[in-house]
């Protein structure tokens, strides 16, 4: 079971929990849903590491995608949206990161079951890498206090991948609206979660961002 690097953090601002997908995920902090569904639209900051997400490299890559029930483009730095709701970044010609449907979060649907067949190996994403997401109209100014990426949604579009510096570190951001609300995945090394979600706190306090949790998403599992 995943365990929260952030849970102190979290708990201290009354986070609520529900175990999903074997892990423990935070499905709110007790506000209501208008505020919800109001600080989604504007500003928030959800942390999905506890969700499932993999990763595939190799020379074979591409024809390995092909023999499974994925469309994933030829394009780096594209992100390709799949019918059962996982997401697949092409970070490379040689690298995807698969990450899991947030309203139906299944590690089943990312089993990669690699064969001597092709020259590809699954690369563990899990425990490697953090996983955050931020919402809402304010996101492209708040990161741009972080980062030097312009993530307007004229100049960076839906399904967008950057893989670039945040707060002085590298990471991976991804556009994938929800809801038709600007959404940005953020991932990063997972040893430095806690100064990047300092550093994204910080910065969202001039937009009066809010911290939320996975019922913001549309989980059905987090439904009352």
């Amino acid at each position: 079971m995943y365990h929260s690097l952030l849970a102190t953090e979290q708990n201290a601002r009354g986070a609520r929990w529900q175990e999903i997908a074997g892990n423990s995920v935070i499905t709110d902090f007790g506000e209501s849903d208008v505020e919800r569904e109001r600080a989604f639209s504007l500003l928030s900051l959800i942390d999905l590491s506890p969700l499932p997400r993999t990763g595939v490299k190799g020379s074979d890559l591409s024809q390995w995608a092909e023999s499974k029930p994925y469309d994933v483009g030829a394009e780096s730095n594209r992100a390709y949206a799949q019918r059962d709701g996982i997401l697949i970044a092409r970070l490379s010609p040689g690298e995807l990161m698969l990450l899991s449907d947030t309203a139906d979060p299944s590690t089943d649907k990312l089993t990669n079951r690699l064969d001597a067949t092709y020259q590809c190996y699954p690369v563990q994403r899990q425990n490697s890498h953090y996983w955050l997401a931020v919402t809402g109209a304010h996101s492209p100014a708040m990161f741009a206090k972080l980062c030097g990426v312009d993530l307007s949604p004229n100049n960076f579009a839906d399904h967008a991948v950057a893989q670039t510096s945040v707060a002085r570190t590298s990471a991976i951001i991804v556009r994938h609206d929800i809801k038709d609300v600007l959404c940005y995945y953020l991932l990063g090394d997972s040893s430095t979660i806690l100064y990047m979600w300092t550093c994204v706190v910080d910065a969202m306090n001039e937009f009066d961002g809010q911290i939320l949790g996975l019922r913001a998403l549309g989980n059905p599992a987090t439904s009352d």
